[in-house]
């Protein structure tokens, strides 16, 4: 979710007496026959460096088997005329050792891409995809930051109709911005990290995301929910975002259900509710102390004599172990955190790691999986 934080800074010379309005088309909008889950072809994998204000990043997401969480993300930003920028983060959370770190790395703007688009090569951050589009090989050699892991796809990715949300349009043409999303739900991550000199092997569920936001975040959405909920015979992800008041509040959700390492169900019928909210007197956000979550959906139809079922999930997630609360604007100047927090309110990022239990139903079985989830909400925007 973070990929947005390296725009933040241009909200002032862009934000003001907007008044556009226009509709919303959301990926679920692009689905045939109730079937939402569409097949990632190699075009998916690719880089697309597009101009303006756009936003592009790849997440791998990593719930280690000793119950930690990690994650690293690689980014690239454009800021209309202003020349691109690359950076990096990474979250290591592990409760043996008890580290817990955040890191945000500004690099220089060399980012090198294969010849078919889908591999690159930045000044600390490599990432490199095998031919099958099966299993990334991922490379950080920062002073600060040492890396190298195997991340391999268990089952099937996907993407959503389209992969696509089209803000104040119904394709690309006619839209004042896009959202694009690429999942891999469930995967395998092995190998070693190295942060502020401490060594540590990495065996991990990973969930992994390919995500592009053609337009400045602060104009897309009010607010994000992401779930990415990884368990020894299951993994759920959930990704939700509010847009902004100009695009009508319409919430797009999107999500997916592993079963037994497969990919049974990707499903838009889903639900976040926030339960016993507290104002956090930091902030003023009303934060949730527990929240219910519900996926519902039908089973993946593979081929014509498969017999669809439907599918649903429901979790409830007491919020006990909050690893991080990110100030967003922390890092830049005083005067104009103020000038931004005056029109775009205070961008702050929750970020959780609690135990659930998922209770699983598909067709007339059901099923009880206890396992981690990782939970992120993210306040953006006042519009």
């Amino acid at each position: 979710m973070s990929s947005w934080l390296s725009q933040i800074t241009s909200t002032v010379t862009n934000i003001a007496g907007l008044t556009e309005e226009g509709s919303v088309k959301t990926p679920g909008d692009s689905a045939k026959d109730g079937q939402y889950y569409s097949e990632l072809t190699s075009k998916d994998y690719e880089w697309t460096l597009a101009s303006g204000s756009a936003t592009e990043n790849q997440i791998f997401y990593m719930t280690t088997k000793t119950g930690g969480f990690i994650f690293v993300q690689l980014i690239y930003s454009g800021i209309g005329l202003w020349k691109p920028t690359v950076s990096f983060t990474c979250r290591f959370y592990d409760p043996l050792s008890k580290k817990n770190k955040f890191k945000n790395f500004n690099q220089a703007s060399e980012f090198t891409l294969s010849k078919d688009r889908r591999s690159v090569k930045t000044e600390f951050f490599n990432v490199t995809l095998d031919e099958a589009s099966s299993k990334f090989k991922i490379s950080i050699t920062h002073p600060e930051l040492i890396a190298d892991l195997d991340y391999i796809r268990i089952d099937k990715g996907f993407k959503v109709g389209e992969g696509k949300t089209f803000l104040g349009g119904k394709d690309q043409n006619s839209a004042a911005g896009i959202v694009s999303h690429k999942f891999w739900p469930r995967c395998s991550a092995k190998g070693t990290i190295i942060i502020e000199k401490q060594y540590y092997e990495v065996d991990a569920y990973g969930m992994f995301i390919h995500a592009i936001q053609g337009m400045q975040p602060q104009l897309i959405a009010s607010k994000w929910n992401f779930i990415d909920f990884q368990a020894k015979d299951a993994a759920l992800s959930m990704m939700q975002f509010t847009t902004t008041k100009q695009y009508g509040g319409v919430e797009v959700n999107q999500g997916s259900i592993v079963l037994h390492d497969k990919l049974i169900s990707v499903c838009v019928e889903n639900n976040v509710e926030m339960l016993d909210l507290k104002k956090d007197p930091e902030t003023d956000y009303d934060i949730p102390q527990s929240v219910k979550l519900s996926w519902k959906g039908k089973t993946i139809k593979e081929n014509d004599t498969d017999q669809v079922k439907n599918v649903s999930v429901v979790m409830i997630v007491p919020l006990k172990n909050l690893i991080d609360k990110i100030d967003i604007l922390a890092e830049i100047p005083w005067f104009l955190k103020k000038i931004v927090q005056t029109f775009v309110v205070k961008p702050y990022v929750y970020q959780w790691l609690d135990e659930a239990t998922a209770e699983i139903t598909v067709g007339d079985e059901k099923f009880t999986c206890p396992g981690k989830c990782y939970q992120e909400l993210v306040f953006v925007s006042a519009f």
